[in-house]
């Protein structure tokens, strides 16, 4: 297994530095040259109250990172993140909870305290890392966001998101920041609905991508439905026995964020 060369994570404005989240994203994400976002939108993110965080090692190589701009919604402002990048062969060794933890902790030192982003509701490992790991709630779900792109992790399907809030200093939060610190199981009695998705997508919309659609679909309409009745997610399990994950749901309250 890889390990991870000594790195230190910063907000970074050096041009070559953005330069390189470029390179990051082609090899992370596989897209196409019009599909990357450009110098120009990684310069104009930390000028105008976004991030854009980065590992970089002694060498001055960026191993990955994450960029946001700001957002202003029913009187608040608020982050939107938009992409996380890292190269392959560090993915999968903690670098990415690293980043998101960082991000975090410069937002709060502005006053800010919410983040959001969204994700593939099909990826059992972005679902955990968000749900599980950081703590985000979601109770929106976006309807092929990107269009089809030219990403084979995105399988030629439509790019449907969930909306994750990041609600910084909520107790559900603050919970999961703390070193070493397990997230609190969710009572059975709060969990009103699961909905599940298999655990393997990616092979699935390799060797069968119509099976992957028909997913996609099922999924959609369940968690619309869901939040279009006051539902949000709060929990993520993965059933390594069945091969399937599950998003939980309950009523949004505000216990759901301070339990």
């Amino acid at each position: 297994m890889a390990t991870v060369p000594a790195f230190r994570i910063r907000f970074i404005t050096e041009i070559e530095l953005l330069r390189q989240c470029i390179e990051v994203q082609k090899r992370a994400w596989g897209f196409s040259d019009q599909e990357v976002l450009p110098l120009r939108t990684f310069v104009i993110c930390g000028k105008i109250g976004g991030q854009v965080l980065a590992a970089v090692d002694d060498q001055d190589r960026v191993l990955g990172f994450v960029n946001s701009f700001p957002g202003f919604r029913d009187g608040r402002v608020y982050l939107h993140s938009q992409m996380m990048g890292i190269l392959p062969e560090y993915q999968n060794l903690g670098l990415g909870r690293q980043l998101k933890w960082a991000q975090r902790e410069e937002a709060l030192g502005r006053g800010i305290d919410l983040i959001e982003w969204t994700f593939d509701p099909l990826e059992c490992r972005n679902a955990r890392l968000n749900i599980e790991i950081l703590g985000v709630i979601c109770r929106r779900y976006e309807t092929n966001v990107y269009g089809i792109t030219s990403s084979p992790l995105h399988g030629g399907l439509p790019t449907d998101r969930l909306v994750a809030e990041w609600h910084l200093t909520s107790g559900r939060v603050r919970t999961r920041a703390k070193v070493g610190s397990a997230p609190p199981a969710l009572a059975a009695a709060d969990q009103t609905f699961a909905v599940e998705i298999p655990t393997d997508t990616a092979a699935t919309k390799r060797v069968n991508p119509g099976m992957a659609l028909k997913v996609l679909l099922g999924v959609r309409d369940q968690l619309r439905q869901h939040f279009g009745n006051g539902h949000c997610i709060s929990g993520f399990s993965i059933d390594s026995s069945r091969q399937v994950a599950s998003y939980k749901l309950q009523p949004f309250c505000p216990s759901v964020l301070n339990p």
